[in-house]
């Protein structure tokens, strides 16, 4: 018969050794990921660009897709992210077979417009979304153009919501809030590049500029500039929440207080 302390000491070694081998024991693999399948629809290229002439409106770009798969893809929608760009599309349903080749033409107008113009196009098929993008550099606009439209604008600023300015600066700004709606909103016009004479680069502080400031600007505008009234009660395109929530990003994300002047050394008449 087993002593009690034989028991004991036998009972104590299996349980560390159980323990030890718990321990020791390596974690499970964790489990795979599926790949994430590429798109099979290849494009010449996503983004297509155009140097324009002067007196120059309007530009037309082809992309070119290959079917890289061995399965039929058809691409059900072209959506261009503004009315001032149409796409162009083969008959529908428009069904690429395996290897097949095919293309279509988007045509950008940009009268009136100057500096760099891009637009993207959202393209959806049965093997996913893409976005392809056109661009055109526009040359300055001449003086007498620009003199119109100032003179369009000063007689309602608010023109700039309205009929086909609408698709570039009202119908993108539904929904967007904060840094979003800054681009489209303000740097539309205020970050431009190259900027308009009359349009002040909001980057640079000429006075104090607080929460007060901006959201006068925003929610009013100002009679007897280009600036239109953002407040939907007013004819603009953005809702209390919107302009709040734009208030607080220029707020904090533009200067407050104008640069002092340095003082210019006196020059050394000795």
């Amino acid at each position: 018969m087993f002593s009690r302390s034989l028991i004991f000491l036998l009972t104590v070694s299996l349980g560390s050794a159980a323990e030890s081998g718990l321990r020791s024991a390596p974690p499970p693999p964790p489990p795979q990921m599926a790949p994430v399948e590429a798109n099979p629809l290849v494009w010449d290229a996503l983004e297509k660009k155009h140097d324009a002439k002067a007196g120059e409106e309007i530009a037309d770009f082809v992309f070119s897709v290959t079917n890289t798969s061995d399965r039929d893809v058809e691409i059900v929608r072209v959506h261009p992210s503004c009315s001032c760009t149409v796409a162009k599309l083969p008959d529908r349903p428009w069904v690429l077979a395996p290897g097949g080749k095919s293309s279509f033409t988007a045509r950008t107008d940009f009268a009136g417009k100057h500096g760099k113009f891009s637009k993207s196009i959202l393209v959806e098929s049965s093997r996913g979304s893409q976005t392809l993008v056109v661009t055109v550099n526009i040359p300055q606009l001449d003086e007498g153009m620009r003199l119109r439209n100032q003179e369009l604008a000063r007689k309602n600023r608010q023109t700039v919501f309205q009929n086909d300015c609408a698709a570039c600066h009202a119908t993108p700004l539904a929904g967007k809030k904060g840094a979003e709606l800054f681009q489209l909103a303000c740097g539309i016009c205020h970050l431009a590049s190259p900027p308009a004479s009359m349009v002040p680069d909001l980057r640079v502080a000429r006075e104090k500029r607080d929460a007060a400031y901006w959201m006068k600007w925003i929610t009013e505008g100002r009679e007897g500039t280009l600036m239109p009234a953002f407040d939907v009660q007013r004819g603009g395109p953005l809702s209390r929440e919107q302009i709040d929530s734009l208030v607080e990003y220029v707020t904090k994300h533009l200067p407050s207080e104008p640069r002092p002047v340095l003082a210019t050394p006196a020059a050394n008449t000795n």
